[in-house]
This record gives C-alpha cells, sequence and structure tokens, in this order.
C-alpha cells in the first residue's frame, strides 16, 4: 500500500462523515446567536449553527485535500480536532469552545476520536521518514523479535527432543 494512502484513506472517509455530521446538524439546528438555543442531536451530541458549518468546512476541506494534499489534512485535522478534544474534555460540561462551538462528553469524544486518527493516519504515511529519523529503531525491534521467535523455535525443539528421548 501506498504510504500516502493512509491519509487519503483519512481524509477521504474523515471529510464525508463531517459533512454528513454538518449536514445533519444544519437540518436540525441553525440558531448562530443564542447560546440557550443548542439543542441536541440523536439526544446526545450537542449541536448549533455554528457546530454545523464547522464540521461542513472541516469536510469539504477534507474531500478536496484527499487527493492533492492528504497528509496536509491528516496533520491539520489532528491537531485541531485533537486540541478540540483536548480542550473540551479538560473545560465544564457546557462550556462553549472558540466562543461557539457547543462541547459536551460525546462532542468531546467525536473531536478527539477524529483528531487522534488523524495524527495516527499521517504517522502512517510518514513511517518510512520515522524510522529513518530514529536510526532505524523499527529494523532493530523486528531483529529483536526474530530473535526471540528462534529461540522459541529451539526451546520446543529442546522440549521435543527430552520427551522423545532423542
Amino acid at each position: 500500500m501506498e504510504r500516502t494512502a493512509y491519509a487519503r484513506l483519512y481524509a477521504t472517509l474523515t471529510g464525508a462523515f463531517l459533512v454528513l455530521l454538518g449536514f445533519l446538524n444544519l437540518l436540525e439546528n441553525t440558531e448562530f446567536s443564542a447560546r440557550e438555543l443548542t439543542t441536541e442531536m440523536f439526544g446526545f451530541y450537542a449541536i448549533n449553527g455554528w457546530s454545523g458549518l464547522f464540521h461542513v468546512g472541516a469536510g469539504l476541506l477534507g474531500l478536496l485535500l484527499a487527493r492533492p494534499l492528504p497528509r496536509l489534512y491528516a496533520i491539520l485535522a489532528g491537531i485541531v480536532f485533537t486540541g478540540l478534544g483536548i480542550w473540551g474534555i479538560l473545560a465544564a460540561n457546557g462550556t462553549w469552545l472558540l466562543g461557539g462551538l457547543p462541547a459536551n462528553r460525546w462532542v468531546n469524544l467525536v473531536n478527539l476520536l477524529i483528531g487522534l486518527f488523524g495524527l495516527a493516519a499521517y504517522a502512517a504515511s510518514r513511517w518510512d521518514r520515522i524510522t529513518a529519523w530514529t536510526g532505524g529503531l523499527g529494523d532493530r525491534f523486528e531483529k529483536l523479535a526474530e530473535n526471540r521467535r528462534q529461540r522459541r523455535r529451539r526451546r520446543k525443539i529442546r522440549k521435543r527432543r527430552a520427551a522423545t528421548g532423542g
């Protein structure tokens, strides 16, 4: 699998998910001014007009960048959504992020998952550079694992020989 395929898959799937979430959000609530008019989509996911626009915008950006710049989208979405998720978790329940985005436990969890998957997709798409930067640390771990497998095979052979008396 080509290395950028991880970031491309992330950008495409996340973009489609966020556009769908944003449109559902905007169908249910288009209120931009009054904070008390925030509703809960599906009975637990806090929404308002600003969150709908944010999700549609982030999703369209993902779909637009999925082909030419998937790594850029993966790292940007990873940083932004992880930051929003952590900020929301550390803030009190019902807090407003960035002055207009509602945050509750479910919103924070979704943001954190989207962000962490973005960072993971970026890392997977750059794995060859990461291993080169760490001095081939991945190769060393693979050699250690292979040595461990060989020792286990030798032990099994010795046990079989001892059990058969040969």
